[in-house]
């Protein structure tokens, strides 16, 4: 999810975290703002909320966006997909394809959709899912149509995929998971549970909640 604190198109302020995600039945949250470094005070808010609460980051790229996992933040100088890679895989961190296929099955809702005639096939050939570890499969903003498009190529690709809110507002919190198998209790465990594939993503949005094509 994103938050005030360091994402500017999120309304979701520190104090809406824990009751959402009580009230969602989560274990714990994610914050994985927009930028290339992590808000120092989380980890201060997560012991005053008493909730834990982990966090990422999600980096713009040529290649899609990306969500990064084990690292405080990177080289501002760093913005092409393969070189934020290699650093983040290079610290021992993770690296998801976040949403890969939004703007062809998932557009903005004044843009309409733009397919362009993609296949399972051909996305299976784009060069982002060999740099990654794995890919977003389940997303708040997702179309259905992108959901189960996601899951065929993930599954041909080899990959477990995750889920995630990205929620920019309080109501989105929790509508998209990941499911671990085991206990993940500190970022360092995050990191290792994600690379170590026990887990699975879970749709939580009501019919309501869902977009259509």
């Amino acid at each position: 999810m994103h938050t005030v604190l360091g994402s500017v198109d999120s309304i979701i302020k520190p104090e809406h975290l824990v009751p959402w995600a009580r009230e969602r039945h989560l274990d714990a949250i994610c914050i994985t703002e927009h930028g290339n470094a992590k808000p120092p005070e989380v980890k201060e808010l997560a012991q005053k909320l008493n909730f834990p609460i982990f966090t990422g980051l999600e980096a713009s790229t040529e290649m899609g966006d990306l969500l990064l996992f084990g690292i405080d933040g990177y080289p501002r100088s760093l913005y092409k997909a393969l070189d934020i890679i290699n650093y983040v895989t290079a610290a021992g961190g993770v690296v998801i394809a976040a949403h890969p296929f939004r703007w062809d099955l998932s557009p903005k809702p004044w843009l309409g959709p733009r397919h362009n005639g993609l296949t399972v096939e051909k996305a299976c050939e784009w060069p982002i899912f060999k740099l990654v570890h794995t890919m977003e499969v389940i997303n708040g903003w997702a179309t259905q149509e992108d959901v189960d498009f996601c899951f065929q190529v993930s599954r041909r690709l080899g990959m477990v995929g995750t889920g995630g809110s990205d929620a920019h507002t309080p109501e989105g919190i929790g509508r998209c998971v990941t499911i671990f198998e085991d206990g993940v209790e500190t970022e360092a465990a995050l990191v290792s549970a994600l690379k170590g594939g026990r887990y699975w993503a879970e749709d939580r949005r009501q019919p309501n909640e869902k977009r259509s094509a």
